[in-house]
């Protein structure tokens, strides 16, 4: 369904005119301000931080493996000490 104002008038120049609005837009200064962007994290900057992140990586690996490997070797001699434990007191 139309709108009433579209019903009452026949004529596309009194429509257009109803339905338009002029809109002026002004600076309120005619002053700008030149931004000019500069990188400041360098290529050899990243290369630094990806090289100290893995180097903390890979050493906390290293040093999981180490403690990974002496808990091997403790339990495996705590069972020899058992076995021996346990053959001693069979034989007696």
């Amino acid at each position: 369904m139309l709108p009433n104002y579209l019903l009452l008038n026949d004529s596309c120049l009194q429509t257009a005119t109803m339905l338009t609005m002029l809109l002026q837009v002004f600076f309120s200064e005619l002053k700008y301000t030149y931004v000019e962007g500069e990188a400041s994290y360098t290529v050899l900057a990243l290369m630094c931080d990806i090289g100290g992140a893995l180097g903390l990586i890979l050493g906390s690996t290293l040093l999981t493996f180490c403690e990974f490997a002496d808990l091997l070797i403790a339990l495996a001699f705590t069972w020899l000490k058992v076995q021996t434990t346990v053959d001693v007191a069979l034989k007696n």
